[in-house]
């Protein structure tokens, strides 16, 4: 895999107990295990040209916390100009909403419902996927709300990868 893009979740629930109480232990063990993965590998992690998912990040992590999400946030931040390990993906924001994008299948009916704070993470997939020809996943923990919106995504070439399904 040559690039991911990284929803909120897995950073949360990297970080434990006390920040995802409904975490299972296995969980939280595979979403540890990824992110160490993506700082080992040459695996890049994709993030929107206007900071909008570092933004995100920087509302549910602590910057000075000691948890595994929020070191693995620390090292993002600090990696982020390194284009070998991350990618700044242009997105066009629609009506200056901010939660609206020209790159979303605004129009699609299966997709009305879809939760309007993940639409940057596909905008992402799908402008990077444009721009590239290749595919990225987007990783998730325990978000359910990602699920019922699953094979409408994949119409579009955007495929979700639960770190933790198979603790479902």
């Amino acid at each position: 895999m040559d690039a991911v893009i990284i929803d909120t979740n897995v950073m949360v629930v990297a970080n434990g107990k006390a920040a995802a109480p409904q975490a299972r232990c296995k969980c939280i063990i595979r979403c540890r295990a990824r992110l160490a993965e993506i700082l080992r590998e040459s695996e890049r992690v994709l993030l929107d040209d206007k900071k909008r998912i570092i933004q995100e990040y920087r509302r549910n992590l602590n910057k000075k916390g000691r948890g595994f999400g929020d070191r693995f946030w620390q090292e993002l931040v600090r990696r982020m100009w390194n284009s070998e390990k991350v990618i700044r993906v242009p997105i066009t924001p629609l009506a200056g909403n901010g939660t609206d994008f020209e790159e979303f299948p605004n129009d699609d009916a299966s997709l009305k419902g879809f939760h309007k704070k993940d639409r940057k993470f596909v905008a992402v997939a799908l402008a990077y996927q444009s721009d590239t020809g290749q595919e990225a996943p987007i990783l998730k923990a325990e978000d359910s709300g990602w699920e019922e919106f699953r094979e409408a995504l994949a119409a579009y070439g955007v495929r979700v990868d639960s770190i933790c399904e198979e603790d479902s």
